[in-house]
C-alpha cells in the first residue's frame, strides 16, 4: 500500500512502525522529518531519542529515508541488529551477531554467512566507490538499546561493535551516522560515545504529538472519508486517550501529550465504523482489547503459561505501574516494551494501567502464529540464551510446518544444529547439520548445502577429526567455487588441522583472485607470523 486510494482505506496502521512504502499515510510529523533530515545531512553523528510508541521507526522509514530520496540523497535503508535469518552459525563461530544482523538487513538477498568476512568499514568503503566519491554515506541504525542491554552471553560482541561502529566513523569522514534509540538508554550512548572520543553528536528528541497537532490530524483524516470534523467530539476523545483513572474510574491525572502508539491503536481499531470518530466510552475497550491480544501474544511467543503473565500483569503496582515476579526475566520485559505496554523501569504504560488491572483472563484471544513466526522467534530465543524456550518453539514449529515446505524444514533443522552447536553437543549438532545440507540439496540451493558443509567441517574439528574437518570443506568449496569466503574459511581449517603451507595456498589463491578480501588477507597474514616465529 503506497497511497490511500479511497476514503475508506485505514490510514492507521495499528502497533507497528509504518514503512517506506506507506510514507503517503504518515501524517502529523512534517517539521519532525524536515529537522531530523537536515541533522542528518549536516553532522557526522546524530541520535534520535523518544520513549517507546513515540514513532521513531516510522518516522526514519516513512518520513526522512523518502524525504531525503526526493532530493536526490541515497541513505542506506534503516539497520537493524542483530537479525532473526537462519544460517549455519557453526561454520564461522568467530563472527560478531550484531554486524552481521546490521549487514544483513542492508543486504537482504545476501546469505549472512557470505558477510561474516567484511568489516563495517569494508562494507562502507565499497558503498562509497559504488556511490561515488563526494557523496555522504547518510547510516541510520534503529533500535539502538538492542546492543546496549545484550544478553550476557554477547556482552563482548556488543562491546565490540560499538568500538567498530565508532572507529568507522573516525574512518570515513564523509559517514554521516544515525542512532536511534529509546530515551531511557541516552545516557549510556552518550557516555559511549563521549568516550570513543567522537565530537559531540546531534540530538532530536522525537515528542509525542501535543493535542493540537493530534486534534489536526484526526480531522484531516475525517475529512479524507467525506466527513466534516466535529473538532469539539475529537477533542473529547483525544482527552480520554489522556486521561488516567483509579480502579475505581476517578480521574487521576491527565497526560500533557497523546501517544502516537496509542492513537494508532484506537484508530485501528474503529476507522471502519460508521462513526468517522469513536466515542470517548469506546476508547477503553479499545485499549482493553489491545492490551489483551498483546499479552496473548507475548506469552504464546516466549512460552510462559497466560495465567503466570496476567498474575504479573495484575501485580503492578497501582501507583507507579511496576511489574515484577519471582521469574519476571528480562526478554519478557524487552517484549512488553516493544509492543508498548511497558515503559522504563519495568513501568506499565500509564494509560493502560486501569484498563491492564480490569483484563480478565478469559478476554484474551486464542494466538494463532504461523511457522515463520515461530522460527523467527526460536532464533531470538536462542540468541537470549533460552535454549529450552528455543527447543519447545521448534517443537511448535515440526508440528505445524506443512511437507512440502522444504526450506523451512531446513532452515529448522539448521537452527537446531547452531543449538546444539553452541551447547557443544556436537553429535547432535553435526546430525542436523546433515540433515539440512540434504534438505538444501532437495532445494538446490548450493549456497546453503556448502554452508551447511562447511558447519559439519568445523564440528568435526572441534571433535579432534581433522581429515573428516578438511574433507567437509573440501565439499563445501566444490559446491560454491566463487565463494571466496567459504575458501577462506578452508584455508582457516587447514592451517587449524595443522597444514599451514596448504592454508598458505588456498588464502593466496583467494586474494588472487579478489584483491580486496580482508578476511583471507588478515589470516595469511597471521599465518606467515606463525610460521616465522616457528
Amino acid at each position: 500500500m503506497t497511497a490511500i486510494s479511497a476514503p475508506q482505506d485505514n490510514p492507521f496502521i495499528g502497533a507497528r512502525p509504518y514503512d517506506t512504502g506507506e510514507n503517503s499515510l504518515f501524517l502529523g510529523r512534517n517539521a519532525e522529518i524536515r529537522d531530523l533530515a537536515s541533522l542528518w545531512k549536516d553532522n557526522r553523528l546524530t541520535i534520535l531519542h523518544s520513549a517507546s510508541g513515540a514513532g521513531k521507526t516510522s518516522l526514519l522509514r516513512a518520513g526522512v529515508i523518502p524525504e531525503l530520496r526526493r532530493h536526490d540523497k541515497r541513505p542506506l535503508p534503516v539497520g537493524r541488529t542483530p537479525s532473526t535469518r537462519v544460517w549455519p552459525t557453526a561454520a564461522l563461530p568467530q563472527h560478531n551477531p550484531y554486524l552481521v544482523g546490521l549487514l544483513s538487513s542492508w543486504e537482504p538477498g545476501e546469505m549472512p554467512a557470505r558477510l561474516t568476512g567484511l568489516s563495517l568499514l569494508d562494507y562502507l568503503r565499497r558503498r562509497e566507490i559504488r556511490d561515488g566519491h563526494g557523496v555522504p554515506t547518510l547510516v541510520a541504525i534503529d533500535q539502538a538499546e538492542t546492543f546496549l542491554r545484550p544478553p550476557t552471553r554477547h556482552e563482548q560482541h556488543a562491546r565490540r561493535f560499538m568500538e567498530e561502529l565508532f572507529e568507522t566513523v573516525e574512518e570515513l569522514p564523509r559517514l554521516h551516522l544515525l542512532l536511534s534509540v529509546r530515551t531511557e538508554h541516552l545516557d549510556e550512548l552518550s557516555r559511549l560515545v563521549k568516550a570513543s572520543g567522537i565530537a559531540e553528536p546531534a540530538e532530536f528528541e522525537l515528542r509525542p504529538f501535543s493535542p493540537e497537532t493530534a486534534a489536526d490530524l484526526v480531522g484531516q483524516l475525517v475529512v479524507t472519508r467525506g466527513h466534516r470534523p466535529d473538532q469539539h467530539h475529537i477533542v473529547s476523545v483525544l482527552d480520554e486517550l489522556r486521561t488516567i483513572r483509579d480502579e475505581g474510574d476517578l480521574i487521576r491525572n491527565r497526560l500533557p501529550t497523546v501517544d502516537p502508539a496509542l492513537l494508532q491503536v484506537v484508530g485501528s481499531h474503529f476507522w471502519g465504523d460508521p462513526a468517522p470518530v469513536p466515542t470517548a466510552g469506546d476508547v477503553d475497550a479499545a485499549l482493553l482489547e489491545f492490551c489483551a491480544s498483546t499479552l496473548a501474544e507475548v506469552a504464546a511467543d516466549l512460552g510462559i503459561l497466560p495465567r503466570t503473565l496476567d498474575t504479573w500483569m495484575r501485580g503492578a503496582d497501582p501507583a507507579t505501574g511496576e511489574i515484577s515476579g519471582p521469574a519476571l526475566h528480562a526478554p519478557v520485559v524487552h517484549a512488553l516494551e516493544d509492543r508498548y505496554l511497558v515503559r522504563e523501569g519495568a513501568r506499565v504504560h500509564a494509560r493502560l494501567l486501569a484498563p491492564m488491572r480490569r483484563l480478565d483472563l478469559s478476554l484474551w484471544p486464542a494466538v494463532s502464529r504461523n511457522t515463520r513466526d515461530r522460527l523467527s522467534a526460536a532464533v531470538e530465543a536462542g540468541f537470549a540464551g533460552e535454549f529450552d524456550r528455543a527447543g519447545k518453539l521448534l517443537q511448535d514449529v515440526a508440528r505445524t510446518c506443512p511437507p512440502g515446505a522444504t526450506r523451512t524444514r531446513a532452515e529448522m533443522e539448521s537452527l537446531l544444529g547452531n543449538l546444539a552447536a553452541t551447547q557443544d553437543l556436537l553429535p547432535e549438532a553435526e546430525r542436523h547439520y546433515e540433515t539440512a545440507a540434504g534438505l538444501y540439496e532437495v532445494l538446490r540451493d548450493n549456497s546453503a548445502v556448502s554452508w551447511s558443509l562447511a558447519a559439519l567441517g568445523r564440528i568435526a574439528l572441534r571433535q579432534g577429526k581433522r581429515a573428516c574437518a578438511i574433507e567437509e570443506l573440501r565439499a563445501a568449496v566444490s559446491r560454491a567455487p566463487h565463494d571466496l569466503t567459504v575458501h577462506t574459511s578452508l584455508g582457516e581449517v587447514l592451517w587449524k588441522a595443522g597444514q599451514p603451507r596448504a592454508a598458505l595456498s588456498v588464502l593466496s589463491g583467494v586474494v588472487d583472485r579478489e584483491a580486496d578480501v580482508p578476511g583471507a588477507r588478515r589470516l595469511r597474514h597471521a599465518i606467515l607470523a606463525d610460521l616465522e616465529k616457528g
